[in-house]
């Protein structure tokens, strides 16, 4: 009777090991999956590929907000800094705040342009985007 029940914990002790272990390993690749969004959306802004960071921009209802992209022909990006990030308990929002530094090619001054970006995670896809517009080069 004894030794049942030491196997019947045993087997318990094991199934919630393995239980936490999956929860682990889905929350480490929901994060890496976010990392990988955050860095290849910057990437694109900062070699000039903005249908590739536009593609990033669809509203939690899955709607692409409208953006003028052919302005962006105008600028040159010269670097991006991801000054603060934060993730909610769930793991699927996230909010960024990101630092543009840019300058439009016909004035050359330095500019910067603030951004406080959240993030959703389409668990279909199992990809993250941005729920707001396609940031304003000014």
């Amino acid at each position: 009777m004894n030794r049942m029940r030491n196997i019947t914990y045993f087997l318990l002790l094991i199934a919630i090991i393995s239980i936490s272990a999956c929860n682990t390993f889905k929350v480490r690749k929901t994060m890496e999956a976010l990392e990988n969004a955050i860095t290849n959306y910057n990437v694109a802004l900062r070699w000039g590929m903005h249908k590739e960071a536009y593609s990033y921009h669809y509203s939690s209802d899955g709607k692409q907000y409208l953006a003028n992209l052919s302005v962006l022909e105008e600028i040159s990006v010269t670097g991006i800094e991801v000054t603060e990030k934060t993730v909610n308990p769930e793991h699927t929002e996230a909010y960024v705040e990101t630092t543009i530094s840019y300058y439009f090619k016909t004035e050359g001054n330095i500019k910067k342009i603030n951004l406080n970006q959240k993030w959703w995670l389409n668990k279909d896809l199992n990809q993250w985007f941005i729920d707001q517009p396609f940031p304003k080069f000014e």
